[in-house]
């Protein structure tokens, strides 16, 4: 249930909506963040796939002329520890409950969904903002949010040929093959992330459904999808799209990661590279990605390592919903080992 002032409106969102959402997303990036945040084959890969159900996870808030003026996604999955809410307010409506409002519907759908986790686990809330945005860090302050992280975009503009990757002895790169490669694939994803901020186990099949969902997107580029072998086995991937944020002239590194047992080798710098000189060779300017700015396997050493630097930030608030047993990773022990 939501509760609106006068005189707006809330509906579930509907597929043909898409392109209306992906405007109104980029309007409040833009505000917030100062970039467009997304592209609109980006917008429709993330909302028809597992685990969002548009007409129950998506609401959009019209105004009086029947313009969308807000927008909250709600995405909670398997073991349902960690549920996230992605919402905003076109800038010329912030200020008037709006945001108070959606906020309010997704911590609903989240509490309502809590007995899904297993009995003993701590269950989190999580919600983005533009970094620096006020009107939206102020919302989470008022309700109860603490501010835990910040995400920040990098990227690199090709003023010359990028260097030639050096790969490890012993380990080979080559394009993805979905025939075979998606099962081991999503194993690896599995193994690199458990050392990610927020990161929580879940089903293989899970993370396998997502890979072919991705790969099955109209944008997608299967020479564009790289993974690192040694000894049969996937220790290392890059999965990249041929745009960012809607740009056709910037690549974009979505999911780079190296398993734990090969980092410290030049592994996700030969990754980036290969990226890199294929981004160059289709006459692209240059490159972007996201990375968690304190990342726990000093992934950001990485990219300015090669020449990337920081652009767009963003802040990530919680609020505890049941205290419990913590299932996401928050830290790792020991020795931190980098990416690279």
């Amino acid at each position: 249930m939501i509760v609106l002032p006068a005189p707006y409106t809330a509906h579930p969102g509907r597929l043909e909506e898409l392109e209306e959402i992906w405007r109104l997303l980029v309007a409040v990036s833009l505000a917030e963040a100062g970039t467009p945040g997304f592209g609109f084959d980006e917008v429709v890969n993330w909302l028809t796939g597992f685990p969002i159900e548009i007409g129950e996870d998506v609401l959009a808030v019209r105004d009086d002329t029947g313009a969308m003026v807000a927008l909250e996604v709600f995405h909670m999955r398997d073991p349902f520890v960690r549920p996230i809410g992605i919402g905003g307010v076109h800038p010329d409506h912030v200020g008037r409950g709006l945001g108070t409002a959606l906020l309010d519907w997704a911590r609903q759908r989240a509490a309502a969904q809590v007995p899904k986790a297993p009995v003993d686990a701590r269950v989190t809330f999580v919600t983005h903002v533009g970094a620096g945005h006020e009107p939206s860090e102020t919302l989470m302050r008022n309700a109860g949010f603490e501010l835990t992280r910040y995400f920040i975009d990098m990227g690199i503009e090709f003023s010359e040929a990028p260097a030639a990757p050096q790969i490890p002895d012993g380990v080979s790169i080559r394009v993805v093959d979905p025939s075979s490669d998606i099962p081991a694939l999503a194993d690896a994803v599995r193994d690199s992330f458990r050392d990610h901020y927020g990161f929580v186990e879940t089903p293989q099949q899970r993370q396998i459904d997502q890979l072919n969902h991705w790969a099955s997107a109209p944008s997608h580029d299967p020479a564009l999808w790289w993974v690192a072998v040694s000894g049969g086995e996937i220790v290392g991937f890059n999965l990249c799209d041929p745009s960012s944020e809607g740009n056709d002239e910037v690549g974009h590194v979505a999911t780079l990661g190296v398993v734990r047992e090969y980092r410290r080798r030049g592994l996700g710098r030969a990754l980036l590279l290969i990226a890199f000189n294929a981004f160059y060779d289709r006459g692209k300017k240059g490159a972007s990605l996201g990375v968690d700015a304190d990342s726990l396997t000093g992934a950001t050493r990485l990219y300015e390592g090669v020449g990337m630097r920081a652009g767009a930030r963003y802040s990530t608030w919680e609020i505890e919903i049941r205290s419990g047993v913590e299932m996401a990773t928050l830290d790792i022990q020991g020795d931190r080992a980098p990416a690279d």
